[in-house]
């Protein structure tokens, strides 16, 4: 539960959490799958989306208080890297923050509802859509037989 007026409730985190994901999304849409994967890329957000992506990160900094102290640096990599443009970097501690959104609850020093329960799984499923499949090679390269 919130420590005071300030910090933000569990419910304003899943929907700061949202917006990440989703400006994180939009732009992941717009890089081929095999651009996610390369650390050096030259596609990067557009200025609109990297500010709107680093207010929400700053908003939530600023309103974690102690309760989600642990998130805010992860908070920071994930905005270095979609300033970056590098989308599989920036996915990374999103996972993490819900992982620790998770253990949080599990400890029972926040309560999420059912419905914010749901909302942590589909983020985490919209999460793992933006990772290109194990299975998708990085590079298409010709059969080990021709080399």
């Amino acid at each position: 539960m919130p420590q005071n007026a300030q910090e933000m409730s569990p419910s304003d985190v899943l929907d700061s959490l949202g917006e990440l994901i989703s400006t994180l999304a939009a732009f992941a849409a717009k890089v081929p799958a095999v651009a996610v994967m390369m650390i050096t890329d030259s596609r990067r957000p557009d200025p609109q989306a990297v500010e709107a992506y680093e207010e929400t990160v700053y908003r939530m900094r600023d309103r974690t208080g102690t309760t989600y102290k642990s998130i805010a640096p992860l908070l920071l990599d994930s905005l270095e890297a979609f300033e970056a443009g590098r989308v599989f970097d920036a996915v990374w501690p999103l996972f993490q923050v819900i992982d620790r959104l998770v253990q949080l609850h599990n400890e029972g020093t926040i309560l999420f509802r059912q419905s914010d329960q749901d909302r942590l799984r589909t983020y985490h499923t919209r999460l793992g859509k933006l990772i290109p499949e194990a299975t998708t090679p990085e590079i298409n390269l010709p059969p080990p037989t021709t080399y």
